[in-house]
């Protein structure tokens, strides 16, 4: 399979379906796909059609991490930053941060090491029930592929708990995910693309200005003193300045903007 193949990404009423695409093996990543990864969202960021970015794998697995029979891992001299899931912004780092539209990771079987951290670079995740999660590293005497572990995953769990399962590798359940908030849904896999269409198709229902400043606030938080964050929301809050009367109609009408 050519790196070009590993992702697929289709655009359909301001949704972009990502999928990484090598379903006989979990999908596993090399750093050429990786940068495949990044070529593929990179171009989605600035799409006014695209509103939400969801983000998953083909088949039973989301992502198995790293493909240990590819060449490049044994023999590059130096990996780059992240293993090269970094984008050029202002706005986040890691790439699924770094993009302007929000994104969900649709998680469908075994997130391992890469895959992990890729999906802890989302927004929102939801998980099927069959989903597992698990770092690897300490185990194989390696650390974090991309830092996304060791900075964002204390961020969502708690500093003691990422520790525990960085230091141990231990491999959560999606139920498990779920009960630590590691992810915000856990459903049945049968079901599990159906409840991520309605919830990015509600997402993509909101003014995407709006929508896309508020990631930027939520995102940009993680890093700031209060503050700080009290005067990005100042500079926001009158940029972003609704027709109050349109806004209500809507409101009280149930009726959300046509994301097309």
């Amino acid at each position: 399979m050519s790196d070009e193949d590993y992702v697929r990404a289709e655009v359909e009423d301001g949704i972009a379906w990502v999928t990484l695409n090598e379903p006989r093996r979990l999908n596993p990543v090399t750093l050429a796909r990786i940068a495949r990864i990044q070529d593929v969202v990179a171009g989605l960021s600035p799409r006014p059609d695209v509103r939400v970015i969801v983000v998953t794998g083909a088949g039973r697995g989301f992502c198995s991490g790293a493909d240990l029979r590819d060449e490049t891992l044994r023999t590059a001299p130096m990996f780059p930053p992240a293993s090269g899931s970094l984008l050029d912004s202002r706005d986040g780092l890691w790439n699924l941060s770094a993009v302007r539209q929000p994104v969900i990771a649709m998680v469908n079987g075994p997130a391992f090491g890469y895959g992990y951290e890729l999906a802890l670079q989302a927004d929102i995740r939801i998980a099927g029930e069959s989903a597992r999660f698990g770092f690897p590293y300490a185990r194989m005497g390696g650390v974090s592929d991309t830092g996304a572990a060791t900075w964002l995953l204390p961020r969502q769990v708690g500093y003691a708990l990422a520790a525990e399962l960085l230091f141990t590798g231990r491999v959560l359940s999606g139920p498990e995910a779920g009960a630590v908030g590691l992810v915000s849904r856990v459903v049945p896999d049968e079901s599990l693309r159906a409840v991520t269409a309605e919830l990015a198709r509600e997402i993509a229902g909101g003014d995407p200005a709006a929508v896309q400043a508020t990631k930027r606030m939520l995102v940009a938080g993680r890093d700031q003193s209060a503050a700080e964050h009290v005067l990005m929301q100042f500079q926001y809050a009158n940029r972003f300045r609704p027709d109050l009367g349109a806004a209500a109609a809507r409101l009280a009408g149930g009726r959300h903007k046509d994301p097309k």
